[in-house]
């Protein structure tokens, strides 16, 4: 086997082996939130859809790249290979535009309680599902080229302005399409980027003050502190994601200059892409103080559950 096969089979099933368990994992958490609860709030629900196009990225484009270079081929037929690429993109797409959404919305819960930013802090968490359904909406119509242009990979020579994923291709039909649905998903990356980079910022700047305003006092609201750590856990994230998208789109880039687009360069970009799915959750679980109050609620209750089985058993009369 080929070392570039051996290191994308390695690189993928870890992506694997990480992101499906943890976007469950996240899933699974926010679903048991809601029964217990009752509710969900607005962050929680971003957090929801952010793990569940994780988790479809992970799944469309892990699990065949994994299984690929292993050998095994013709995953799919054309028809399989349209509706994979077509669901992989939309979800990767989605993946952006709810981490900015993300960011948005938390600059907008830390900021200062001026009149202008009142009002979206009333209107905002009540529209979260209405944003979250345009986003699907607007990046659903972007990608019809994902159904016109791709297909299993044939037995023959491929043709130029192909993009290669060796379980499925994308055959553009000219140098025109290729560079115009090439320049359209950069731009819509860059717009969403440039909103997440500055709601950062933002951020930062706030919590720079609020840091600056708490020093030389002996405690601040529990309502703060934990406004403080949800902002940074958004920090995490968005920096996390900045940093491959610049991979991600360096190498894009560098596919739109060329004919024919090697392998090796496409695999990587994939990878690079598909980080974010799966270590996003990681970084979730880590830094969001639900799962750790939640986890040491479970921790204490098997502990007491214990102390009590103990207890009983020792009151029980012996001799009988």
């Amino acid at each position: 086997m080929e070392v570039r096969l051996v290191l994308k089979a390695a690189g993928f099933i870890c992506l694997d082996v990480v992101g499906i368990p943890g976007n469950l994992t996240v899933l699974l958490f926010f679903y048991y939130l809601r029964l217990s609860d009752g509710r969900l709030l607005p962050n929680d629900l971003i957090l929801i859809k952010l793990a569940f196009v994780n988790l479809v990225v992970v799944l469309c484009r892990g699990i065949p790249q994994a299984l690929t270079a292993l050998g095994i081929r013709n995953l799919f037929g054309d028809n399989g290979c349209k509706v994979v690429i077509y669901i992989y993109r939309v979800s990767r797409a989605m993946s952006i535009c709810i981490t900015s959404l993300l960011s948005c919305y938390q600059c907008i819960v830390i900021a200062p309680g001026s009149t202008r930013w009142t009002v979206l802090k009333q209107r905002v968490p009540r529209s979260i599902p209405l944003i979250i359904l345009l986003l699907y909406g607007m990046n659903i119509i972007i990608y019809p080229t994902s159904l016109l242009f791709t297909s299993a990979v044939p037995n023959s020579t491929i043709s130029e302005y192909t993009l290669n994923m060796e379980f499925c291709i994308v055959v553009f039909p000219g140098f025109q399409t290729y560079m115009a649905c090439g320049m359209i998903y950069i731009l819509r990356d860059l717009t969403f980027m440039g909103i997440m980079v500055s709601a950062g910022f933002y951020i930062v700047l706030i919590l720079y003050r609020h840091r600056k305003q708490m020093r030389g006092m002996h405690g601040s609201d529990q309502n703060q502190r934990k406004t403080v750590e949800a902002s940074k856990s958004v920090l995490m994230l968005v920096t996390m994601y900045a940093i491959l998208f610049g991979l991600d789109n360096v190498l894009w880039v560098y596919t739109l200059c060329v004919t024919r687009v090697h392998p090796a360069v496409s695999d990587t970009r994939v990878f690079f892409a598909s980080c974010y799915s799966a270590l996003s959750p990681v970084f979730i679980i880590a830094t969001n103080k639900k799962f750790a109050a939640r986890l040491n609620c479970f921790s204490h209750g098997r502990e007491e559950k214990s102390n009590t089985t103990v207890t009983t058993i020792s009151h029980i009369p012996t001799g009988l």
